[in-house]
């Protein structure tokens, strides 16, 4: 038999609202492989494709995902079923339907509102066994904001990334908020998230997420909790580290080779 060289594929997977269309790289070489199931920001116009390839250059599978209503998946967008799509591609991988994936070795990589995805996701999931955490979004500063009447700096976000997505709105946002607030809390992952092994990575000139307000507590709520596998790391750079971008996946890609 020969062996496996490097590939790529695309993948619908089945979601509550419909199909939710995703990427699949493959390594080649003998699997199963380690796989990373990397969760784009809002509204996905930084899908971190270029990771995925170096992933999978660096041994891993790595699983591209479009949320619900989000460029060709179906449904309507929003935060609570951006975690939920979350989850049903992650219990798809777990579920290995085509032999590629090694369910004892899973990964969460996130960005931005995807930051949120992979804390949210790898602290609920104990398939997973660390997560990178790169610039998260702390939804609930936007949630209450929404819920308290103020249309301040967040609402900015919402308003343009709607057109990019399905079924999107400050309204819709805020109907969401009231629902699925806690959720949104990016610091309530925190405890579950000191037991696994986790990288932060923070972009300093970081305009439209400020670390203060987002990252840093994030890593000060895992200290708290006695995160000793909390790895930190900072690049002087934009929200999606333009400036540090190839720096950036060779941290990645260490970080989670030395977790296998």
């Amino acid at each position: 038999m020969e062996t496996p060289l490097p590939s790529s594929r695309g993948m619908l997977i089945p979601g509550v609202r419909g199909k939710l269309l995703a990427n699949c790289y493959l390594p080649g070489g003998p699997g199963p492989y380690p796989v990373v199931l990397l969760c784009h920001g809002i509204p996905g116009i930084e899908r971190l494709m270029d990771f995925a390839v170096a992933l999978r250059e660096s041994g891993f599978a790595a699983v591209c995902f479009h949320y619900s209503g989000c460029f060709g998946s179906d449904g309507d967008y929003a935060v609570s079923h951006c975690m939920e799509d979350s989850r049903t591609v992650l219990d798809y991988i777990l579920s290995n339907p085509f032999g590629d994936f090694d369910p004892e070795r899973v990964f969460l990589l996130g960005h931005s509102m995807g930051g949120l995805m992979a804390a949210r996701t790898a602290a609920l999931a104990p398939e997973v066994k660390a997560a990178c955490i790169m610039a998260p979004m702390d939804f609930r500063l936007a949630a209450l904001e929404a819920l308290e009447g103020r249309e301040d700096r967040y609402k900015a976000l919402i308003d343009v990334s709607a057109p990019w997505v399905h079924g999107l709105s400050w309204e819709s946002f805020t109907a969401d908020a009231k629902a699925h607030i806690g959720e949104m809390d990016l610091l309530s992952y925190a405890p579950a998230l000191s037991e696994k092994p986790v990288l932060t990575v923070a972009a300093a000139q970081d305009a439209l997420l400020p670390r203060a307000d987002h990252i840093d507590r994030l890593n000060a709520a895992i200290e708290r909790a006695g995160g000793e596998g909390l790895e930190k790391r900072c690049f002087d750079s934009d929200h999606s580290f333009n400036a540090d971008r190839s720096a950036v996946r060779d941290a990645v890609c260490d970080f989670f080779l030395r977790q296998l």
